[in-house]
């Protein structure tokens, strides 16, 4: 890794921390939120970028993010050199560069849970507590379903981290609720270390300072 930050989405929080074993001082996490609407993302990206690049002491940005509805799209360092991950999204990442050439899994069909997307992200069973404070459960729950209508397996990643045995229990639980199967997939830490040990991939993009990121970048993890 050379002289730099990482900037990530708080879903991968435990798994750069705790997987990687990444000092907490070389990272900034950003809330799972801000993908609900991308420019949102884009500007606190860019914030975030600009207060380091005041520093103008770092070789490299890294970012824990994939291409997330074009919500990375724009954003550049003027001193530094940026990697991200050539991922659509973080599911494809936290399932591991096996992932992105060998999928067995029907994405239009499943739902994903990882240790940060249940401490940190929405999910069904959130949505449905969320009805409750607005309607009775009748309501709620035929709100939730259809919300969540196409799906018919939720699937949890399992990357090693600490909370599994609870994740595995909160999974199934929510699975039972809305009669949906469950289903488990050994995920890997690979695509994220590889891009902060600056492996020189096509799993990782590579942009120059001054240069903006670019959806036709993005070409892996679809």
């Amino acid at each position: 890794m050379q002289k730099g930050k990482i900037i990530a989405c708080e879903v991968f929080k435990e798994e750069i921390l705790r997987g990687l074993k990444i000092p907490s001082e070389n990272c900034i996490f950003l809330p799972q939120e801000l993908h609900r609407t991308p420019e949102l993302l884009k500007n606190e990206l860019q914030k975030q970028i600009d207060l380091l690049d005041q520093q103008g002491d770092l070789d490299c940005i890294y970012l824990g993010y994939g291409l997330c509805g074009n919500g990375v799209v724009g954003v550049k360092s003027s001193r530094s050199e940026i990697v991200i991950p050539n991922s659509m999204d973080c599911i494809s990442i936290l399932m591991g560069i096996q992932y992105s050439s060998n999928c067995k899994v029907d994405r239009t069909t499943s739902y994903f849970f990882s240790s940060g997307w249940i401490a940190f992200g929405s999910d069904a069973w959130k949505e449905y507590q969320r009805c409750l404070e607005l309607f009775d459960h009748e309501t709620s729950y035929w709100c939730t379903k259809e919300m969540i209508k196409y799906y018919e397996t939720l699937i949890l990643i399992n990357n090693g981290m600490d909370s599994y045995q609870e994740d595995k229990v909160f999974v199934q639980m929510v699975s039972e609720f809305f009669s949906l199967n469950y289903k488990e997939v050994e995920g890997r830490l690979d695509w994220l270390a590889s891009m902060i040990e600056d492996v020189d991939s096509k799993f990782n993009i590579k942009v120059k300072p001054g240069n903006s990121i670019q959806s036709k970048m993005f070409t892996c993890g679809t």
